[in-house]
């Protein structure tokens, strides 16, 4: 989803030298994949009449591939950051591993989001995705009272952090942003994406979370010109499984990017929703398979809610629950 310019442990993404060519020969170096996969999975808090075994399944099922942590939405069908909390608080209860909660500026003023800050500590929360959030329609910047940038943000959640020291046994907050190899929707050049990302890393950013892509090549680029330019926090790749050419152009709308026609081509020369579901997942394993062979350490999944869709993308991808 499309957050603001300013808005913008785990394993950091391997040299991406093999991409120049050789002097000389033109030979490319090989990159072997990593003998680990960093795996983290994004979920979304489920309304208030969700089916409870489902929820059940859905965290076991996920918990048994041993991620490194789930980051946990925030949205109005949700209560917001009320249900948010409430999911980490759930989640805390039956698993040891960190969460991650989504914080963006536009869920209310200064003073609104310290309370949630530490409202989101006090449930089990250890890290946090610092986000500017989508602006209201027609608007360029938030109301009087508002942080502006997610910049500001990360400023808050380390104020916040200081001031539960004690409680975190002097240990910190895991902080991420995001981050955008298809350009952000309202950057005007491809060196403003860098300029944002290295003050994000300046102000305490531990590391970063992809915004959708659908060509492996886009991250590749975009991961080898951010080391160039001195970024090095680990940029995560996000992953969205591909079900269908309505999905994948949904959420390119909500990222500010168009789909690729090479992808729309395939997608919607299928016969049925079937073969549509099979060349989308064809699609996405793909993508994320030239990833790890090109050393990426560690994949970022937004599962939707849904287990036997990530299950089945990660099977094509050889890895299996533990």
């Amino acid at each position: 989803m499309t957050e603001g310019h300013f808005s913008s442990r785990l394993s950091a993404s391997a040299p991406l030298d093999h991409l120049d060519e050789a002097p000389e020969d033109g030979a490319r170096r090989a990159v072997k994949r990593q003998q680990r996969t960093a795996l983290s999975f994004e979920l979304i808090p489920p309304r208030h009449d969700a089916d409870e075994a489902k929820l059940k399944d859905l965290i076991t099922g996920l918990i048994a591939y041993k991620p490194d942590y789930f980051a946990v939405t925030s949205s109005r069908r949700s209560g917001w950051l009320q249900g948010t909390a409430d999911f980490i608080a759930r989640l805390s209860e039956c698993t040891n591993l960190p969460t991650i909660a989504h914080l963006a500026c536009t869920a209310g003023p200064v003073d609104e989001l310290a309370d949630w800050i530490r409202t989101l500590i006090d449930s089990g929360v250890r890290g946090f995705l610092a986000l500017r959030g989508d602006l209201p329609e027609g608007e360029t910047s938030l109301p009087e009272g508002y942080l502006q940038y997610a910049t500001e943000l990360l400023t808050l959640i380390r104020e916040i952090e200081d001031e539960n020291a004690f409680r975190l046994a002097a240990g910190k907050l895991a902080l991420s942003v995001a981050c955008y190899p298809s350009g952000h929707a309202e950057s005007p050049t491809p060196d403003l994406d860098l300029d944002v990302l290295l003050s994000k890393q300046r102000l305490g950013a531990d590391f970063a979370i992809t915004q959708l892509f659908f060509e492996a090549e886009d991250y590749l680029r975009f991961a080898e010109q951010s080391r160039m330019a001195g970024v090095r926090i680990p940029l995560i790749p996000g992953i969205m499984p591909m079900t269908s050419l309505k999905r994948a152009q949904r959420m390119g709308v909500l990222s500010g990017i168009e789909v690729p026609q090479r992808v729309a081509d395939k997608l919607s020369a299928a016969s049925d929703p079937d073969e549509e579901y099979e060349v989308g997942m064809q699609l996405t394993a793909e993508l994320a398979g030239k990833l790890l062979d090109a050393g990426v350490g560690g994949l970022h999944i937004y599962t939707h809610n849904n287990l036997a869709v990530t299950q089945d993308l990660l099977s094509r991808l050889g890895i299996e629950p533990k």
